[in-house]
């Protein structure tokens, strides 16, 4: 079928592009004509979703999503760096071969160019399905199941041959990891800056603290504690509910695979819990929800990770991903009023954490 061409911006997406596309992913259609809906306006940072329908002949599906790049060059950047459209498309393509142990968003194409500067990833419609909305918060009955889907996830790949194995999943102590402790010196002061009197008091102290030992920490995870296939970006925009099959694995959608990486369990659930409840709910239902998955995990077959294991990982996880607010605040454009929400919403629930939770004490070398 030759190379895929990559969208730049949503005029691309005529009739006979979108053709090219699904006969790439290898149906035999014909599109005459389609209609584009955007969608998740301020969900995502570096990412565009459109919904398409399609009319033509042949086995045409009635509509699908396309996810391709921010037209912001800034926002390029970081995601060519970290490798976020290279580390979706091996997910999806691996899905395909492998059951990772929750839903997925079923994957027609997922494609990125050599230079991890460009994507294209073509699913199924899901849009029937019930989406969350992070600033709002989850409530505790999704929290319930996002926290079973977790459980299941990680058991499904917890310290195992296959993980060792699966040579497109990178390690957390990547390059591009490994160099958040110098985007992150860099962002502070500009964050700073940014949320001057607006932090939870002590937390900036923590942060400061923190930056020189993110690689630290981060070799540390890698050396030390038991490792499973890790989403890490698990917040509550990247779930779709099927309410029809609510308490069953089919009833949450996991997407947006892009930060993916060979890390810690709890580097998931910590962020959920922290990211994606209120700090109400996310006080009053933390422990629950935490044994939950601890529970859950047992249940399917892991050993050896007791209770203090999960909260000593949980304030590593709290501190390591303040990384993801502190950059993303002070270098991506938000690209609406939703995303700079979403942005303030993350800085606030996070850095409330750290004081909540005395993450302080588990910084490596301080």
């Amino acid at each position: 079928m030759g190379e895929v061409l990559y969208p730049s911006s949503i005029d691309d997406f005529t009739p006979a592009y979108v053709e090219g596309l699904l006969r790439h992913a290898g149906f035999d259609v014909t599109v005459d004509a389609i209609d584009i809906q955007p969608l998740g306006e301020g969900v995502g940072l570096v990412g565009q979703l459109l919904r398409i329908e399609l009319h033509g002949t042949g086995d045409l599906p009635p509509a699908i999503i396309a996810k391709f790049p921010s037209p912001y060059e800034a926002t390029k950047d970081i995601a060519q760096f970290y490798g976020f459209f290279r580390a979706e498309a091996d997910c999806y393509r691996a899905a395909r071969t492998h059951d990772f142990g929750v839903r997925m968003a079923k994957c027609y194409l997922a494609e990125v160019s050599a230079d991890n500067r460009d994507t294209i990833v073509v699913l199924e419609d899901l849009t029937h399905l019930r989406a969350g909305d992070q600033v709002v918060g989850a409530s505790l009955a999704d929290a319930e199941q996002i926290i079973d889907a977790a459980a299941a996830l990680h058991a499904r790949w917890w310290d195992s041959t296959e993980l060792q194995q699966a040579d497109w999943m990178r390690p957390l102590d990547n390059p591009a990891y490994l160099a958040a402790q110098d985007h992150f010196e860099q962002s502070l002061p500009v964050f700073a800056d940014m949320y001057d009197g607006r932090l939870a008091p002590g937390s900036l102290a923590i942060a400061e603290a923190h930056g020189p030992t993110i690689r630290d920490m981060l070799l540390w995870t890698i050396a030390e504690r038991p490792l499973t296939l890790a989403h890490y970006d698990f917040r509550l925009d990247n779930f779709l509910f099927d309410d029809a099959h609510a308490g069953t694995p089919d009833g949450v959608v996991v997407i947006d695979w892009q930060l993916t990486v060979r890390s810690t369990g709890i580097t998931d659930v910590s962020y959920f819990l922290v990211q994606s409840l209120t700090l109400d709910d996310r006080r009053q239902h933390c422990e629950s929800l935490l044994r939950r998955w601890h529970e859950g995990l047992l249940s399917r077959g892991v050993r050896d990770y007791s209770w203090d294991d999960v909260m000593t990982d949980f304030r590593v996880g709290v501190l390591g991903q303040l990384s993801i607010p502190v950059v993303s605040a002070a270098n991506l454009d938000p690209g609406n009023e939703r995303g700079r929400l979403l942005v303030d919403t993350l800085v606030e629930r996070n850095f409330q954490a750290l004081v909540d939770y005395d993450c302080g004490k588990v910084i490596h070398g301080v």
